[in-house]
């Protein structure tokens, strides 16, 4: 594990993970975030306000996965006409 200090809205942490570089980018995404919805200006917050980033971080989770899932359907879909191209030359090459 790899020990990276980050700053978040103001307030500096020590965070653990396996790349500094991915620990880095993390904390970067949390920091535009809560400015993005609290304001530039650090400032206490309450845990409703950090429940509202919870949530919002989960919702861009849930349509991420929500992509992902579709993505991954339309690939399948992809695959299983080529399958099904490839029995019809197999079928004509054995004529």
């Amino acid at each position: 594990m790899i020990e990276t200090e980050v700053e978040i809205y103001g307030k500096k942490y020590t965070l653990r993970g396996t790349s500094g570089e991915e620990i880095q980018a993390v904390a970067k995404s949390v920091d535009q975030r809560m400015k993005e919805l609290f304001g530039p200006e650090p400032r206490l917050l309450d845990p409703s306000r950090m429940f509202a980033l919870a949530i919002n971080f989960a919702e861009e989770i849930y349509q991420l996965q929500l992509e992902s899932g579709k993505e991954e359907r339309e690939i399948q879909d992809r695959l299983e006409r080529v399958v099904r191209k490839l029995a019809i030359l197999e079928k004509m090459v054995e004529l």
